[in-house]
């Protein structure tokens, strides 16, 4: 968004990729600014999407990086629990 309507988003969080038998959660954001995070609205946000991807799919999945230990906690406190694998890997620098 450009702002230019003075209406930005301060966290969002999408129904992506679901499939029958387990819905999926991509597309978390929360603005640094604004101080969104202190507000727990990205944990507001997540929690509303999970409760209707259980509610229609029975199921909920998300893929977070293990070095973003701050989602992982919010994640954790919603009731998901880590199951770790490897889909890609960034390389080291």
């Amino acid at each position: 968004m450009d702002g230019s309507l003075g209406v930005e988003p301060l966290a969002v969080a999408a129904d992506v990729w679901s499939a029958a038998g387990c819905g999926f959660m991509g597309g978390v954001f929360t603005r640094p600014t604004a101080r969104a995070r202190a507000r727990g609205l990205g944990r507001a946000v997540s929690g509303f999407v999970l409760d209707a991807l259980v509610d229609r799919y029975g199921r909920a999945a998300l893929m977070v990086l293990t070095s973003n230990a701050p989602a992982i906690a919010t994640y954790e406190r919603l009731g998901m629990a880590k199951h770790r694998f490897a889909a890609a890997r960034i390389p080291a620098r």
